[in-house]
């Protein structure tokens, strides 16, 4: 065999042994597809129940990856509300409560959960107290491209009866640019950030295409109110709006009607 030939097989064995080696996250190439796992797993309550994390050496021979990698991954999720780490007692998880819940990862980690329904419901109930308001300053603040906007993504999404899997984007572009409107700098940003899990609470309460005909009703009404400039007529019609998946979720979750907004 010569010597040129023997050189290629040698690295095509040393590729395929650097292949099996690998991490598997170092195929993607990202750190935050660590911190993506580890705090996926965290959300999806897979660790034990006493709320410690398995130690440093078992999770970094788990995944192929060094200690120190797996340490910064822990720092990104302490900054989240995830963690805490305590000399001698190793790293802990906090509390559900003490999570940053309006965070887009912690969001995102929670829409694939076996919670989801539950969560949705929260989503729903949070969005129950803040969305009529926008829509009030929407319909008093908002330009006429706006408005114009607003009502041609009530139009598209009317057109989704035919297309039931473009509804929960076309919805989300609605609510969004409602919250655009507002030109309230916060309520933009919570639009933004509830996007992701607002799309399961969407899903879910679409599932059904006539429940979902019916809440087009209450989207157009509120559109042309933000036309016409109508604050209160906008709160009211995005108060019933709203209200039509919370109190489809809150019956699945049985949920009295003593404990409902």
């Amino acid at each position: 065999m010569s010597t040129q030939r023997r050189s290629k097989i040698s690295q095509v064995t040393k590729a395929r042994r650097r292949d099996r080696d690998r991490s598997p996250f170092e195929s993607r190439g990202l750190h935050d597809q660590i911190v993506n796992e580890l705090g996926r797993r965290i959300v999806l309550g897979e660790f034990a129940a006493n709320g410690l994390l398995p130690t440093e050496s078992k999770l970094a021979a788990e995944w192929g990856i060094s200690r120190n990698v797996l340490r910064e991954a822990v720092k990104v999720l302490v900054g989240k509300g995830l963690l805490e780490v305590r000399p001698k007692t190793g790293t802990r998880i906090r509390p559900r409560t003490d999570w940053n819940l309006l965070d887009r990862s912690v969001l995102d980690w929670h829409a694939s959960s076996k919670e989801q329904t539950r969560h949705a419901l929260h989503l729903v109930e949070f969005r129950l107290i803040v969305e009529p308001r926008a829509s009030y300053l929407a319909a008093k603040r908002a330009s006429r491209a706006e408005r114009t906007e607003i009502l041609e993504a009530c139009t598209r999404l009317e057109n989704c009866v035919s297309h039931p899997s473009d509804i929960p984007h076309t919805d989300l572009v609605f609510h969004d640019l409602i919250h655009r409107a507002s030109q309230n700098p916060l309520l933009i940003y919570l639009g933004t950030l509830l996007g992701s899990l607002m799309s399961v609470q969407v899903r879910l309460t679409s599932e059904d295409l006539e429940q979902f005909k019916k809440g087009l009703t209450y989207h157009r009404k509120l559109a042309e109110a933000i036309l016409e400039r109508n604050a209160e007529r906008a709160e009211a019609m995005s108060t019933a709006l709203v209200r039509m998946p919370y109190n489809d979720l809150a019956e699945r979750l049985r949920v009295k009607s003593t404990n409902r907004l």
